[in-house]
């Protein structure tokens, strides 16, 4: 639930533009995403990673955000619940924003 409302916090960023909470934010996801133990990482990928594009306006903003091992990890998902056109255009900005951790903390 956490996570969930984190995400929340970084969209309200976004919109505001705040690059220190997005870096916070971010990198908080990234160090749940990177823990040994799976509660923290999985929690990380379904409740905060999986929703990073649905809010579709901000897709510019979000995609120079995500580790390449992140994307790895929650591409399926993506998959799973987007059309082709959505992912072809994720794919694209994806590769667009550069290495992993160029606009983060």
């Amino acid at each position: 639930m956490f996570l969930s409302e984190l995400w929340q916090l970084a969209l309200e960023a976004h919109r505001d533009g705040d690059r220190e909470v997005l870096g916070r934010v971010y990198g908080f996801a990234h160090w749940c995403f990177r823990q040994p133990e799976r509660f923290l990482s999985d929690a990380s990928v379904v409740s905060f990673y999986e929703h990073v594009f649905d809010e579709w306006e901000l897709r510019d903003e979000v995609a120079p955000w995500l580790p390449a091992e992140v994307v790895d990890r929650v591409r399926p998902l993506w998959e799973w619940r987007w059309s082709k056109e959505r992912l072809t255009e994720v794919d694209r900005l994806l590769a667009r924003s550069g290495p992993p951790g160029r606009n983060a903390v």
